[in-house]
């Protein structure tokens, strides 16, 4: 035997579906947040990663332009 559907059934069942709605909604605004903080540490991290980069490419040229020198020195001094 099957028991017919009421509106209070109906109404309950409805507003489960709101809350699980909502909770969905706001599990779904914390990813986003979490998101955005990821995003932005990872803009700080590539920022640090080129600063890196560019620093390594100063100490390479500064080591490049003393040891031209210090070898222009030494081949004038021993000539």
């Amino acid at each position: 035997m099957t028991t017919a559907t009421t509106n209070s059934d109906l109404d309950r069942d409805i507003g489960r579906m709101e809350g699980r709605l909502q909770a969905l909604e706001d599990r779904l605004q914390k990813v986003e947040a979490l998101l955005v903080r990821i995003d932005d540490r990872l803009a700080k991290i590539e920022s640090q990663e080129t600063e890196r980069k560019g620093g390594w490419k100063v100490l390479v040229f500064v080591s490049g332009v003393m040891s031209s020198g210090i070898a222009a020195v030494v081949t004038w001094v021993f000539k």
